[in-house]
């Protein structure tokens, strides 16, 4: 597993809306968090996302997805259940 050491945050205030790289949820234009990684502008919808995306980018670069946000709180089986 590689840790993403080159994502480097930028300014998303002018960013159209997007979907989430790892949980694919919706991002309304100008929110989230932006990224670029690799030459690439990577958008999260959250803070947990863009840890999740550090830890193993290349998993969700493959497109695996992991819920989030406030989806955790939805599912029981969720990996982010105690």
């Amino acid at each position: 597993m590689a840790v993403a050491t080159e994502l480097a945050l930028v300014d998303s205030r002018y960013d159209l809306a997007a979907t989430c790289l790892v949980c694919v949820g919706l991002i309304e234009a100008g929110e989230g968090v932006s990224a670029r990684y690799r030459g690439r502008l990577l958008r999260f919808r959250c803070d947990e996302c863009v840890d999740r995306f550090r830890a193993d980018p290349e998993r969700y670069l493959a497109g695996h997805r992991a819920g989030c946000c406030e989806d955790h709180a939805e599912s029981p089986a969720s990996e982010w259940s105690d």
